[in-house]
């Protein structure tokens, strides 16, 4: 396996699993078929920029820095830090989604989501602080609610 491969299944398995130690993390790996010394995936780490985080658990965990998640995330997953709320599933209303957004960037975050879902969607309606979005069916909805409520998060 190629460094650049390996640095990707590293990053994959550390924002997939609460890996608490190296050690776990070398385990994980021969459980993907790679082995490697505790010694480069130590270098990996560094070389990555992964860090302890504390955890929803309240344990310390390796995770990404916001810098270094930042650089793997796509520009429309980075815009989302933009979004300030995503609306709740209501009854009758499974296609749609309503996005609170920072007055002013609604138009970025419009073009963005039609690039990479213009298939899947009916209609997306902007105003200076919100975006309707209409999709072709339910699940893409679900899809797409859960994914940009991620995506603010992640993006904060």
């Amino acid at each position: 396996m190629k460094k650049n491969e390996r640095l990707e299944l590293i990053r994959k398995i550390v924002l997939e699993n609460e890996i608490e130690t190296q050690n776990e993390l070398v385990q994980l790996l021969e459980a993907e078929g790679l082995k490697a010394t505790q010694a480069t995936i130590s270098r990996d780490i560094n070389a990555i920029g992964i860090i302890k985080v504390p955890s929803d658990s309240g344990k310390y965990i390796y995770g990404l820095s916001k810098e270094t998640a930042r650089k793997f995330m796509t520009p429309l997953q980075q815009a989302c830090d933009h979004i300030l709320e995503v609306s709740e599933e209501i009854a009758g209303l499974e296609h749609m989604i309503n996005l609170s957004i920072v007055p002013g960037n609604s138009r970025l975050l419009k073009r963005l989501i039609l690039e990479e879902f213009k298939d899947d969607l009916f209609s997306l309606i902007s105003d200076d602080d919100s975006l309707l979005l209409i999709a072709k069916s339910v699940e893409t909805a679900s899809f797409l609610r859960e994914n940009f409520e991620q995506w603010r998060k992640a993006a904060r």
